[in-house]
């Protein structure tokens, strides 16, 4: 998928600032650029989180089998007010998650990109796809380490929420 492509047809439905833009195509960590855009840190809520069964579709899509256990959380990644500014669930395959990061993700309301700074972990962003419905910019990415899917995670973002 090229960026400018993602784009032109994003901008075919809804006009975009261009941070939206950015957040909409980038490979990187979204805590960092939320971070960035706000001038100070982001705090996490989690919603959700609950080990099970991947299944017939989630097991192809992260490539275990679906019986293998799998973490499952939601999140809410918020500014210092507390105002909600891009929701969030993640899928990781717990076989594949070194034993401390495992612990961490499952216990802190902490984003994973600040996780992964924390572990040390060197991983890819490889976006899956990227649409608007209604007056949210959604997305998916797979989190790729050692040529496996780490996770996938599908964030949502309000349109309109970023004017720059």
């Amino acid at each position: 998928m090229r960026s400018l492509d993602i784009l032109g047809k994003l901008e075919k439905k809804h006009r975009m600032s261009l941070f939206e833009k950015i957040l909409a195509v980038t490979n990187g960590s979204v805590t960092q650029l939320l971070e960035v855009y706000l001038g100070g840190e982001v705090k996490l809520r989690t919603l959700s989180q609950d080990v099970e069964m991947a299944g017939v579709d989630l097991a192809g899509k992260l490539a275990v089998k679906p019986d293998d256990m799998v973490n499952s959380r939601e999140v809410e990644i918020c500014d210092q007010k507390g105002k909600v500014l891009v929701k969030a669930r993640s899928y990781s395959p717990l076989e594949r998650l070194d034993e401390e990061f495992k612990e961490d993700l499952m216990k802190a309301d902490e984003p994973i990109g600040r996780l992964f700074i924390k572990h040390r972990i060197e991983a890819r962003r490889e976006l899956v796809d990227v649409d608007i419905e209604g007056d949210m910019l959604k997305r998916t990415y797979n989190i790729i380490r050692n040529d496996e899917v780490l996770m996938r995670i599908e964030e949502e973002f309000e349109l309109g929420t970023f004017k720059a």
